[in-house]
């Protein structure tokens, strides 16, 4: 990914544009075949000469067409012919977008493989799940990863449509009339390049395009924001479910185990946010062109990528190394005394005739004192003459399982066998 974002593969991208443009206008006649040739044969990308005559004129796009002219000769007159910097600037960032997400779309691929290895490894890997912070029902460790991996799917398809959407180009002039340029050109160029051309544009290819791109790189970011702050919960030592398979210690605690990757990711992916609202301020601009949105897109949209990237990746590495302590889990699941299992009890309760608001309010009450007393809430609930009356022995050993939570959990699984 780095690569792609370099100065040098900046202007290598423009290189293989103009030279696009100069062999389609060579086919369609507006300049010598024998001109053509010669630029083909004879231009050198000379980075430090654009860079030198850049710091004379002001414009780099042009100081690079400059460069070119010198390296070629007399023929190199028709490089650029009819052209306006952003036809070569916007038809090449669309090359590196479709690069680069496609880089992502097999960074999220990788990820989402190994989501959904780890969440049948993990299918019955008992442990509670947790609402508003507190204890509400049992799950499993597997049903949390596939929700994840449910969500990596998903991000793969907006990739997978931000990079068709974004491999445009646009070789349309000045302010996108063709005037001094056939839009045959446009398409041959284009069809070369592997790329679409733009339906209309003016001077520039316009920037929705790009704010969708990186909107959908702000929700593939989220997505490992939400995953590492699930982790760094699970990590906390009042829980300790889970650990990073590499945590960072302290330099002043030797006992600390860290999950600083997973803190890391949490930042990049705000990175990552703030991006793509300045790509959604750049989509206005004034009349056909400025460049109040250029300055800002030199920043964003290699960070953006970059981060991306380097985001998936390490996430990827912290769910393949992740140590799940399954015993803890089961030992967390004790703490609020089987009050989780109060649900069932409510709805058998209600089943046999109890009312709903009666039922509700009971069960709360032994609830309560099965935490202010430290008893056993199975115990309490045994011992009460209404529930007493209403359900036998047998019947509360049936709600009071665990296996009663889990009994869809192969269902739910085989919902993603065949991905």
């Amino acid at each position: 990914m780095k690569e792609l974002w370099t100065e040098e593969a900046k202007y290598r991208r423009w290189l293989q544009v103009e030279l696009a443009v100069v062999e389609a206008q060579a086919e369609l006649g507006y300049i010598p075949r024998e001109a053509a040739q010669a630029i083909k044969e004879r231009v050198q990308l000379n980075i430090a000469r654009a860079k030198e005559i850049e710091s004379q004129i002001g414009h780099d796009l042009l100081a690079f067409v400059r460069a070119l002219e010198e390296s070629v000769g007399p023929e190199g007159r028709y490089i650029h012919r009819g052209l306006t910097s952003y036809d070569i600037e916007d038809t090449a960032l669309g090359l590196a977008f479709k690069e680069s997400l496609a880089i992502l779309i097999d960074d999220a691929i990788k990820l989402a493989g190994v989501l959904k290895r780890r969440a049948f490894e993990h299918k019955k890997t008992l442990m509670v799940g947790r609402t508003h912070g507190m204890h509400a029902e049992p799950i499993t460790f597997g049903l949390k990863l596939l929700v994840w991996y449910d969500e990596m799917k998903r991000n793969i398809e907006r990739l997978q449509a931000a990079q068709k959407l974004m491999s445009v180009g646009k070789i349309s002039g000045s302010v996108g009339t063709y005037a001094n340029v056939d839009p045959e050109v446009e398409r041959r160029v284009c069809e070369k390049l592997g790329l679409t051309p733009a339906r209309i544009s003016n001077q520039i290819v316009q920037r929705d395009l790009h704010a969708q791109v990186l909107t959908t790189l702000a929700i593939c970011a989220g997505t490992i924001e939400k995953i590492a702050t699930e982790i760094r919960n699970l990590h906390r030592t009042e829980i300790a479910e889970v650990r990073e398979g590499r945590p960072h210690g302290s330099s002043s605690m030797p006992h600390k185990q860290n999950p600083s990757t997973c803190e890391t990711l949490t930042g990049l992916s705000r990175i990552v946010r703030m991006n793509a609202l300045a790509a959604l301020e750049n989509q206005t601009i004034w009349h056909e062109q400025d460049l109040t949105r250029s300055s800002v897109e030199r920043i964003i949209y290699p960070d953006s990528f970059l981060a991306m990237h380097y985001l998936f990746v390490r996430m990827t590495s912290v769910i393949e190394q992740l140590i799940i302590n399954a015993e803890r889990m089961r030992q967390n699941l004790e703490l609020s005394r089987g009050t989780i299992f109060s649900q069932a009890l409510l709805l058998r309760l209600i089943d046999k005739g109890m009312a709903r608001a009666q039922a509700h309010e009971l069960i709360g009450e032994l609830a309560a004192r099965a935490f202010a007393e430290q008893r056993d809430f199975k115990a309490l609930v045994a011992q009460h003459p209404e529930i007493q009356r209403l359900l036998s022995p047998s019947e509360l050993d049936e709600l009071f399982n665990y296996e009663y939570h889990l009994k869809h959990v192969e269902t739910i699984f085989a919902r993603f066998a065949a991905d």
